[in-house]
């Protein structure tokens, strides 16, 4: 089985996150459309030296949705092209989980065409909450099985929680900032609900 790695908003963290997952386990790491300058496959290679890189399908150059991207640099974006063959993959998306990647079809929808498990990830700041429990009622309401959230940032408990409470969703890790971030990953265990899928 495979985990997808979604995010409340861009920028959250998900590459750091899913750096952490496959340092940890034996998972490809797959980030299936990339756009904006920078392959996030390097950040991967760099915390992860061992973990099989699948190549990217799309490589857009513009920093913005897969749709505007695709749009702009005239690349037309086809679900076939999009299929995964392998199992035990960390896959990436771009942005959050209502990020559009064609007409009618979503980031949320992408996780479901594999029928992956997601794990949300959030960074500590003002409206996570919010954010947090929408991402997590989308990909519910969708039909997909969310193994939790991870909070990047120093979080204090009551918010933690408040997000629990309400999302009835785990926070499975929190991951601090940190100048040796890569030290700091690699002391992190995997919750075993994680380890479970890739195994």
């Amino acid at each position: 089985m495979n985990i997808f790695v979604t995010g409340t908003d861009t920028d959250v963290g998900k590459t750091v996150v899913s750096s952490w997952l496959c340092m940890h386990t034996q998972a490809s790491y797959w980030k299936p459309i990339q756009t904006g300058g920078n392959l996030d496959q390097v950040v991967i290679t760099k915390f992860s030296p061992s973990t099989k890189i699948i190549p990217e399908v799309y490589i857009l150059k513009a920093p913005l949705s897969p749709f505007d991207a695709a749009k702009k640099e005239h690349v037309s974006i086809g679900e076939n092209a999009l299929t995964l063959t392998v199992d035990k993959t960390v896959i990436e998306g771009a942005g959050g989980a209502l990020v559009p990647i064609k007409e009618n079809f979503y980031m949320a929808d992408l996780v479901k065409l594999y029928r992956a498990k997601a794990i949300i990830v959030a960074r500590s700041k003002l409206g996570v909450i919010n954010h947090a429990l929408m991402t997590g009622e989308v990909l519910k309401n969708r039909g997909i099985d969310v193994l939790g959230i991870v909070i990047n940032g120093l979080l204090e408990d009551n918010i933690k929680q408040t997000i629990e409470y309400f999302s009835r969703l785990k926070i499975l890790a929190v991951i601090p900032e940190s100048n040796t971030l890569a030290d700091t990953l690699r002391a992190m265990a995997v919750p075993s609900e994680i380890s479970e899928v890739l195994r």
